[in-house]
């Protein structure tokens, strides 16, 4: 690593510190949130008095004209969540740490999750910014993609084993 890139990771790593301290919460309860900037995907996070999970979720933008998009990201940090509601059910594909490959579970469709907060950060790839803000909503509800994600970083909090029948199951066509 050259000391150019080493520096920004400083100064990086120091602007986290920065914001982590302008919120009234514990420092690791950040944790999810930045494993979900730094390394990608969905985490979730659990000790005595705090639970929290970070879920992305991603909107890609194009420009049909000027041929130029980027994808959105938008991650959100729920502080002590609870899943109010599903609605739904999908069957998917799914692998998760140290599983030796992916299984079929099924998911909701739609999740309503509350939580005490809900801190959001969206990443902007173009602008090179992450705007961090604290939600005012107590609840959201999402659908696809980013609910099925909720419902397992929920699993990961109640310590329940990701259960589902091993992609062997499957038969070629």
């Amino acid at each position: 690593m050259d000391i150019e890139h080493l520096k920004k990771a400083m100064d990086f790593t120091s602007a986290e510190k920065k914001l982590i301290s302008s919120f009234d919460i514990p420092a690791d309860a950040f944790i999810p949130l930045l494993l979900s900037l730094r390394d990608g995907g969905d985490w979730s996070y659990s000790v005595e008095d705090i639970k929290t999970i970070a879920v992305m979720d991603k909107t890609t933008v194009y420009d049909d004209e000027k041929k130029l998009g980027y994808s959105l990201e938008e991650i959100y940090l729920f502080i002590n969540p609870v899943l109010n509601e599903e609605e739904g059910t999908v069957h998917r594909l799914e692998k998760c740490g140290n599983e030796i490959a992916r299984m079929l579970v099924v998911r909701p469709y739609k999740v309503r999750v509350g939580s005490d907060r809900i801190i959001k950060a969206t990443v902007h790839p173009l602008k090179k910014e992450i705007k961090v803000e604290e939600l005012a909503q107590k609840e959201l509800v999402f659908d696809g993609s980013t609910a099925y994600d909720i419902a397992h970083e929920m699993e990961h909090l109640m310590k329940k084993e990701n259960k589902g029948e091993g992609l062997w199951e499957f038969k070629f066509k």
